[in-house]
């Protein structure tokens, strides 16, 4: 009887031993499968780490190549300018030198754009009230305007890629500079206003007005072959917008056009560079 019962707990003991080893074998190799993923986890962590460094450093050199590309056209620009300058101190031709006038206050509405794009924080986009009101600061200089004409700046802040900021920034240019010239030959001080709003989710709204002398009764704008006006008609064209000019106390041009979307260049954060 006694050794049935040494070999029942014998038996017992054995079992015993065999389950807290089973429990201990399965403790240990899911302790190793855990060990095993998080290394793998770490291994795949590290490549994408390793790649969106990678995708950094060529962002980065993507946008310094285009930040001095802005830079070199903008000085190409500049010196454009300054030999047109030049030319025009050998010209006696009134016409001549003011077509040249022209076209170096074109060129610096072209200018201005790629001197902001050259900055580091606007690669993509203009800020177009800051544009306005640099554009507007050197007209009133070039044309030496003093007290005579005030200008009154009414603009949102609307951002612009470089293929719409530059045909709004021409368009101003000669909407602003037609008033400048011709709205106040017979008056002693006017005013330029300048107005760009947004009208909807996708559309905004360029206004120009003075309140000058306007334009002579029969004036037709939609068959004036004057550059001015083609420029402006063609530029709205290229901006899938509406011009529209009205006579009403003066000149008023409205452009009327769409919000291209913006295309972003910065990448997503990653993980580990997210904030709790």
């Amino acid at each position: 009887m006694n050794i049935v019962q040494s070999l029942f707990q014998t038996t017992e003991v054995s079992s015993i031993i065999a389950l807290v080893l089973a429990v201990a074998w399965i403790i240990g190799y899911g302790y190793f499968l855990k060990q095993r993923t998080r290394k793998q986890l770490q291994a795949r962590q590290e490549i994408i780490n390793n790649q969106r460094h990678k995708l950094n450093a060529l962002l980065q050199e993507k946008e310094w190549l285009l930040q001095e590309v802005h830079h070199r056209v903008r000085n190409n620009l500049q010196i454009v300018i300054s030999l047109l300058n030049t030319q025009s101190a050998y010209l006696d031709n009134e016409d001549a030198i003011r077509a040249i006038r022209n076209s170096q206050n074109r060129m610096y509405a072209m200018s201005l754009i790629h001197h902001k794009l050259y900055q580091p924080e606007n690669i993509s986009a203009i800020d177009m009230a800051w544009y306005i009101r640099g554009l507007m600061e050197y007209m009133r200089q070039t044309f030496d305007t003093g007290t005579r004409i005030d200008f009154v700046l009414d603009t949102e802040c609307i951002k612009l890629d470089i293929a719409q900021a530059i045909p709004v920034g021409l368009v101003l240019n000669e909407a602003v500079s037609n008033a400048i010239k011709y709205a106040f030959t017979e008056r002693s001080h006017g005013t330029v206003t300048v107005a760009l709003k947004q009208h909807e989710a996708n559309r905004c709204q360029l206004t120009v007005a003075d309140n000058g002398i306007g334009v002579p009764p029969g004036f037709n704008t939609a068959t004036k072959h004057s550059l001015g006006i083609n420029l402006m008609r063609g530029l709205t064209e290229q901006l899938d917008g509406v011009m529209e000019i009205q006579n009403n106390r003066g000149w008023i041009v409205h452009i009327t056009f769409p919000i291209q979307t913006l295309r972003g260049t910065d990448l997503p954060p990653s993980p580990s560079e997210k904030k709790p």
